[in-house]
């Protein structure tokens, strides 16, 4: 990829000692710069841990940091943790993530589950806007976790084995729709704030709510990670997808979710792709050089169906088994460009 052609991956999750491999395949892949989200535990001197380390390569990482959960009855938490929020802006974070478990684990000391829009958060949304860093809040899933696992189930071939625990289907939990309209009802409420909500904010599903919700919030902005199948099912998605994308260009982020951690890498298979040790023939290659490869690999494949119209027999995405096959959107040049570098650039305030 030539010089001109870097692309920002606002979406991975990478842990200090995966560093220098994280590196050897951003360089493969054409990355200028990796957004880090950590792991739910990127606060208080885990954070600093990360921060120092990934200073190492300037500019080369954007480290956002994490809520710590664990005061979260304390009548002083949203304080606190606007704080907390703000000392890690000091330190060199680059914005705050929220993971899915605020609405789906995270409880409060009676059981209840906090809500995503719960009032005792507004402090930390308030002073994210008063700094000017992002807030990236991933809430609920796919539809299909919430739906029977079966062979009508898109997801089928990932809600299984230590995955199964992502099926919401009569589990008891909060409802998708009551998700993400607690979502939708902090948007509203913290206007001054920018929010990125990855994974297509949860509507890859539904092209045309996604769409409404950008119009509807104008602070809102969105990252593709994860969620490239399901967007192409149809021909018809296809097309919608398309339009969608170039209309809201300089709203959407490229993200890939690639993941370096312990557990993951020993598996030899970039964890994201969910693909199995059957999908693939890596022999004569090291455990970490098939994870290099198939993250080189899959990160190749989201630059690739986003930039071309061709069809990609076997693409490094499982969801239902044995489907791989994903058709390419063939951007136009500009709305690629801001997709792959300029928006996540502008939104995370990187200097790449």
């Amino acid at each position: 990829m030539a010089a001109d052609e870097l692309l920002i991956d606002a979406h991975t999750h990478i842990e200090p000692q995966y560093a220098e491999m994280a590196l050897r395949v951003m360089d493969r892949s054409g990355v200028a710069c990796s957004v880090n989200l950590g792991w739910e535990d990127a606060y208080g001197e885990k954070l600093l841990k990360m921060l120092s380390v990934f200073s190492r390569w300037p500019n080369r990482f954007a480290q956002l940091c994490n809520i710590d959960w664990r005061a979260v009855d304390r009548p002083d938490f949203g304080s606190r943790a606007a704080d907390a929020l703000e000392a890690a802006v000091e330190a060199g974070a680059k914005g705050l993530k929220i993971f899915k478990n605020l609405g789906l684990a995270v409880r409060l000391k009676d059981g209840e589950l906090l809500r995503v829009d719960d009032r005792r958060l507004d402090p930390v949304f308030e002073r994210a806007g008063r700094l000017g860093v992002t807030v990236l809040i991933h809430t609920a899933d796919p539809c299909w976790f919430w739906r029977p696992i079966g062979p009508d189930n898109f997801w089928s071939g990932v809600l299984e084995g230590q995955y199964a625990r992502w099926s919401y289907y009569r589990t008891g939990m909060p409802c998708r729709e009551e998700l993400l309209g607690e979502r939708d009802n902090l948007l509203a409420r913290h206007p001054g704030t920018r929010f990125v909500s990855p994974h297509l904010a949860s509507l890859a599903d539904d092209p045309l709510t996604f769409a409404e919700t950008l119009e509807a919030h104008p602070n809102l902005y969105a990252d593709i990670s994860a969620r490239l199948p399901t967007m192409v099912r149809t021909p018809q998605r296809k097309e919608i997808w398309r339009e969608i994308l170039i209309r809201f260009s300089d709203r959407i982020l490229f993200g890939t979710d690639l993941i370096f951690i312990d557990p993951d890498v020993a598996t030899g298979i970039q964890s994201q792709s969910f693909q199995r040790p059957g999908d693939l023939d890596l022999q004569g290659l090291s455990i970490e050089q098939s994870y290099e490869k198939t993250s080189v690999d899959y990160t190749a494949a989201h630059v690739k169906f986003l930039g071309s119209a061709e069809l990609q027999p076997e693409a490094p995405f499982r969801r239902q088994k044995g489907s791989f096959a994903l058709q390419g959107l063939g951007l136009p040049k500009n709305a690629l460009e801001k997709i792959l570098y300029h928006t996540p650039k502008r939104v995370y305030g990187i200097e790449n």
